[in-house]
């Protein structure tokens, strides 16, 4: 074998090795205006810490450098098995919480995301900067709303049967927050970070949601360190990004949340669906008797069956047939508030062996 031949063999062997590095890091760093390679690996994104479950995910840089951080502006993409005509896919875009910081990330999401992609949903499971990782204000708003708008050019790129007039967000905790607010950036005043949003959810559903800052500012320093200070000090932010305050009347929200949350009151999402009512909105709040935070984001807990519902309800037919616990679309009033009647139970374990992190 002559020089130049095991040269280049160990140039390709260097490649190859390169490539299972790629993968095995979560997302492949695509070149601006490029997406990844849809064939790598998404076990690292879409990997869910104790559960054996086959992980079918592909992950997409949707904010390149140096714009983005490619490492965290990334989503892993659910697509339900069979084939489907264009644009007939409901999708369920995923904001994970954690009390928007690094510690925690989408992974805790992913068994939530296998479910749904059961279901016959696309999920759309994102990733963004946080604080202590290159987040905090405005960066962890304006990566959200970029993971949000991306949905269109999977649609156009790697999965056309992806109906983007069809997209519900789902938050938890810190993610309800996000979930909440990407869902009103068309209120938005003009020059404010996330505004002119390119996908408009026809509902959003928070789980355990922080849905006023406020509030929240009060219980630790996750608030504040998003922000950059008190309410107090940046009343102009949290009137851009806090739910209560952000409250768009053509948006219809369910709230659900459990009666026994240690990490963010109850009250929080009691409030905001009072809110939205005045305003003129549609708001319906499932509270979940006994249940904890990390209760609403297990699909092991016994309350998984109902909010799996919900979700899939909604996704597919719409808030209305969610709410009133039809099938199909239906014309009956929306109930705006109904409560577990299950017995308090011990909680099953959280998705990822843990409690997700405070909000």
């Amino acid at each position: 074998m002559g020089r130049g031949h095991r040269v280049r063999r160990a140039m390709a062997a260097v490649a190859a090795a390169a490539t299972v590095v790629a993968a095995v890091a979560g997302c492949t760093v695509g070149t601006p205006d490029t997406l990844p390679d849809p064939t790598q690996s998404g076990a690292m994104p879409g990997e869910s810490r104790g559960s054996q479950a086959q992980d079918t995910s592909s992950p997409y840089v949707y904010l390149s450098a140096p714009t983005g951080d490619p490492r965290q502006d990334f989503g892993s993409l659910y697509l339900p098995p069979g084939r489907f005509a264009p644009g007939t896919v409901p999708v369920v875009v995923l904001i994970h919480g954690g009390g928007w910081k690094s510690r925690w990330s989408l992974r805790y999401m992913s068994d939530m995301a296998r479910a749904l992609q059961a279901s016959g949903l696309a999920v759309w499971n994102v990733e963004y900067r946080r604080v202590g990782s290159g987040g905090g204000w405005p960066t962890t708003f304006t990566d959200v709303a970029a993971a949000v708008d991306f949905v269109p050019r999977l649609r156009s790129t790697v999965a056309p049967e992806l109906d983007t007039a069809n997209v519900t967000f789902v938050g938890h905790s810190a993610g309800g927050e996000l979930a909440a607010w990407a869902a009103t950036r068309g209120s938005l005043p003009a020059d404010a970070p996330g505004a002119h949003p390119v996908v408009v959810p026809k509902a959003f559903i928070s789980l355990s949601g922080v849905l006023d800052m406020r509030r929240s500012d009060h219980q630790n320093d996750h608030v504040r360190q998003l922000m950059g200070g008190h309410q107090a000090q940046q009343p102009l932010r949290y009137a851009l990004v806090d739910p209560i305050e952000r409250i768009d009347p053509s948006i219809p929200a369910i709230v659900v949340h459990g009666t026994k949350d240690p990490i963010v009151p109850m009250q929080e999402s009691v409030d905001f669906a009072r809110a939205v009512g005045l305003a003129g909105g549609r708001a319906h709040l499932v509270e979940l008797a006994g249940a904890g935070h990390a209760a609403t984001v297990s699909v092991r807990s016994k309350w998984w069956p109902q909010i799996r519902s919900l979700i899939v309800k909604t996704a597919k037919y719409g808030y209305d047939a969610a709410v009133s616990g039809a099938d199909e679309p239906t014309t009956r009033p929306p109930t705006h508030h109904s409560r577990s009647t299950r017995r308090p139970d011990i909680l099953a374990a959280a998705p990822s062996g843990s409690e997700p992190g405070p909000r």
